[in-house]
């Protein structure tokens, strides 16, 4: 300050902070938005190209049957209902196809970067920022937001509904009470997991508990500090019994709460609660449901009860279902057993795509609990999460599937960005005038990882998206080949052709008995889920699917023969002898998942000039 100035009026200076700090804000959240906005672009991509997992078709089979027929339960066997609720009008507004099934997976991930802002208050600027790129290019959540599957949404919806929580602690604001239940019900309609979530949750909450009382800030012990907080929950009750505004600032946050709670049941209610004429064409009694249905229920209200009854009975008996596969999922292997042969497949796909944020955390938790005078609760908490998500996730599978990873990958994206912060600030030294070679190569660092992510991303989602060999995201249903343009030319066919449009040949296609629940019919149940995704497909394009079971059946092919035939490799020379006019046939070779499926499609040139 120059000799004779006066000082700077103290309100001046706080209005100045106060503006300082608005900008910083401001700049911030206009940093998450753009990395969402790009993390949307980049799920949104080239969404409807990859051929669908064998996964993705039948949850995408059992949303058109919703679409065509109006019927609809939930079965965990499939998972969740949110899915089917959200693209259930895109297929009837636009019809079905891979890219509309997977757009509303694709946009919850692309927007959930911006979930990082509801933490802001407990983080530093740079690691929000941070926390929103680890949301937006890890490779496990890119490829899984560009999938019909509802891994990523529960994991978005969860994070989501916790950081609303973490904004009722930071600002005493009930009003966020409301979206707290309204992704809480997302997520619990999304995949039966949520509930991981939640005890996970409750675990880290424990730890934290655990930590006050072992190390207490302002009291002499842990028995010390839970006396004084029982003797301010007496005092509190005392007011309460007297002072009536006491009353009003309780009663308002619990009418609020009441009222979040009724958000909650009605999202679980729309979800959960059965449509139309469902045992016609679900696997499931009407003894299990019920006989009211949702639009009974909104038809005449008396009927509600019932239909809320009906519906929490069937939805106890069978949403914890998940929780129980590892035990059933076969007799000959205990649970041990099948978690030494997942565990390692688990920690493979966490190494390979998941290193940054694994050793970022581990960063950020060391720095956060012994480098700080008070360490911030809400890095630990996830800190917690993490780890017991990826200690214990194995135990709960059935089959592997690297989807999986996602979950501990979001709890632990948080203390990664807490470590990431540390590197940054250290680099950033190097635009400063306290530059040095510690500063510069931190700033290396930091660009060399966050490069490193993302180039691993785009290889695993785009480049390398059905080559197993070269990418362990993708799981053992998925097939190997491209079959876009072949599909293509089912469905120009399905609209144009009179007369039956596809052959199904070979007993690994077509059964003894027509399916009573999957169409082509013809193909029978477990031969359908044989041909996912091909039986998918086959139903979309509405083709008229004619099925062979064996070579003394080809006599049913009279005249010329269907401008599409569907066989396994090793059938083709019985009909090139068997059936005349093949012989001209186009055919392609594809594997339905990534070995050991080879399939054949031919095709009749002369109907596609057709």
């Amino acid at each position: 300050m120059d000799a004779g100035s006066a000082p700077e009026p103290r309100g001046r200076q706080r209005s100045a902070q106060v503006v300082d700090t608005l900008r910083s804000r401001n700049t911030v959240v206009l940093a998450v938005v753009a990395i969402a906005l790009g993390a949307l672009a980049a799920r949104l991509f080239w969404l409807g190209y990859r051929t669908a997992h064998w996964d993705e078709a039948r949850v995408a089979y059992w949303i058109l049957r919703y679409e065509e027929t109006g019927a609809f339960v939930y079965r965990p066997i499939i998972h969740g209902p949110f899915i089917h609720h959200v693209a259930e009008p895109l297929f009837a507004l636009f019809g079905p196809s891979d890219l509309l099934g997977r757009l509303p997976v694709a946009v919850v991930g692309g927007l959930f970067p911006l979930s990082a802002l509801l933490f802001r208050e407990h983080l530093r600027d740079h690691e929000t920022v941070l926390l929103a790129v680890l949301f937006a290019a890890n490779p496990v959540l890119l490829y899984y937001s560009r999938f019909l599957r509802s891994d990523v949404l529960v994991a978005a919806f969860m994070l989501t509904a916790l950081g609303f929580l973490v904004r009722v602690y930071d600002t005493r604001k009930p009003r966020y009470l409301y979206p707290v239940a309204l992704f809480l019900g997302f997520g619990i309609a999304s995949k039966e997991n949520a509930l991981i979530y939640v005890l996970v949750w409750i675990g880290g909450a424990a730890l934290l508990v655990d930590t006050a009382l072992f190390r207490p800030r302002t009291a002499p012990s842990g028995l010390d500090l839970l006396r004084s907080h029982a003797g301010t929950a007496r005092r509190y009750a005392g007011r309460l019994k007297t002072d009536p505004e006491t009353r009003r600032r309780v009663g308002v946050p619990a009418l609020h709460l009441v009222g979040a709670l009724a958000v909650l049941g009605f999202v679980w209610l729309y979800t959960f609660a059965p449509r139309g004429a469902v045992t016609e064409h679900y696997p499931v009694s009407e003894a299990a449901i019920g006989t009211v249905r949702f639009g009974d229920a909104l038809a005449n209200p008396l009927q509600l009860p019932a239909l809320v009854e009906n519906t929490w009975d069937y939805w106890y008996s069978n949403y914890p279902m998940w929780s129980d596969k590892a035990l059933s999922s076969g007799e000959d292997s205990s649970l041990s057993e099948r978690y030494l042969e997942f565990a390692p497949q688990y920690l493979t796909v966490l190494r390979e795509y998941a290193l940054t944020t694994l050793l970022f955390a581990g960063i950020g938790f060391l720095s956060e609990r012994y480098g700080r005078e008070r360490s911030r609760n809400l890095v630990l908490f996830f800190t917690y999460g993490g780890v017991a998500s990826v200690i214990g996730y194995p135990l709960g599978l059935d089959i592997f599937g690297p989807w999986n990873a996602a979950h501990p990958i979001v709890m632990l994206a948080l203390p990664a960005a807490v470590g990431l912060g540390a590197v940054y600030r250290r680099g950033r030294t190097v635009l400063t005038d306290d530059f040095s070679i510690t500063s510069l190569v931190a700033a290396l660092l930091l660009v060399i990882v966050l490069g490193q992510v993302v180039a691993t991303a785009a290889g695993a989602a785009y480049v390398n998206d059905t080559d197993a060999e070269k990418n362990k995201l993708i799981q053992y249903a998925q097939p190997a080949d491209d079959m876009r343009y072949d599909l293509q030319q089912l469905d120009w066919i399905a609209a144009e052709n009179d007369g039956t449009d596809v052959l199904l040949y070979e007993n690994y296609f077509v059964g003894n008995d027509e399916s009573e629940h999957f169409y082509p019919a013809c193909m029978g149940t477990s031969e359908w889920f044989n041909g996912l995704p091909l039986s998918w497909y086959l139903y979309a394009a509405d083709a008229n699917v004619t099925c062979i079971q064996n070579s003394l059946d080809l006599d049913r092919v009279s005249g010329d023969p269907p401008p599409i035939i569907v066989t396994r490799e090793r059938s083709v020379p019985i009909l090139s002898q068997q059936l005349e006019g093949i012989g001209g046939y186009e055919y392609s070779v594809y594997e339905l998942r990534t070995s050991g499926t080879e399939t054949v499609i031919l095709f009749d040139p002369a109907a596609l000039e057709e």
